[in-house]
């Protein structure tokens, strides 16, 4: 009979030449073969591995690793969290909660960044550990006359946004608060349109959204699923 497997023999984390792991619990001994940083030391590492108890700890998390951009192109973010019924904590995430509309748009991705839901194994009968992927956009040999989707492309617009609100202090300070992912999200919404009348019209529609609560339009859109 083969022994049980190790979630580094799971995941292959051994292959990542840079590895960051965060809140190992004492009884963990996984990760002992690895070499590894336990505090963030690099601007990016080619793993990151994080443990977490509340579904507020996994949000926190998640937004400070899209808003330092962490995780390399072609890394991975893995999250290990209590199950519902673990026999050991009385804390535990359900699996829905953090697979869901409130994290990832309807491509699997994380709200304002390139980190694609990949994968969701079992640590042990206590964890459970969910898996994205830093996926870069893909290059094309021939320039293509599209907008480009990809939100770093429209930093930029982020002032113009603050800008043509600066005339109203409700949306501009809902904006202004917004992390740095979500204002680049609603720039890509609004300056991926060619033309004027539709900027001004997803303008008018971002009033609307922010004003009743949501962060991005994807997220509005699935309100009543």
């Amino acid at each position: 009979m083969n022994p049980t497997k190790t979630v580094v023999e799971k995941l292959s984390l051994n292959k990542y030449p840079t590895k960051l792991i965060l809140d190992i619990p004492k009884d963990i001994e996984d990760f002992k073969p690895l070499e590894y940083d336990d505090m963030i030391k690099e601007e990016k590492y080619d793993l990151v591995f994080v443990f977490v108890y509340r579904l507020e700890e996994f949000t926190k998390t998640l937004n400070e690793v899209v808003e330092k951009q962490l995780v390399k192109d072609n890394g991975y973010l893995y999250f290990a969290y209590p199950k519902k019924n673990n026999p050991q904590y009385e804390e535990y995430i359900e699996r829905d909660s953090i697979y869901n509309d409130q994290h990832y748009n309807e491509d699997g991705f994380v709200h304002g960044s390139q980190l694609k839901f990949a994968r969701m194994v079992s640590l042990n009968d206590v964890f459970t550990v969910v898996g994205m992927k830093a996926t870069p956009e893909k290059k094309t040999k021939t320039k293509s006359s599209k907008p480009s989707q990809r939100v770093d492309d429209y930093i930029d617009y982020i002032q113009d946004i603050k800008q043509y609100w600066s005339k109203n202090e409700d949306v501009l300070k809902i904006y202004n608060d917004l992390t740095p992912g979500y204002q680049k999200d609603w720039a890509r919404y609004i300056y991926s349109a060619k033309r004027k009348e539709t900027q001004e019209k997803r303008l008018n529609e971002m009033e609307i959204v922010l004003t009743e609560g949501y962060k991005t339009m994807d997220l509005y859109r699935r309100r009543g699923k």
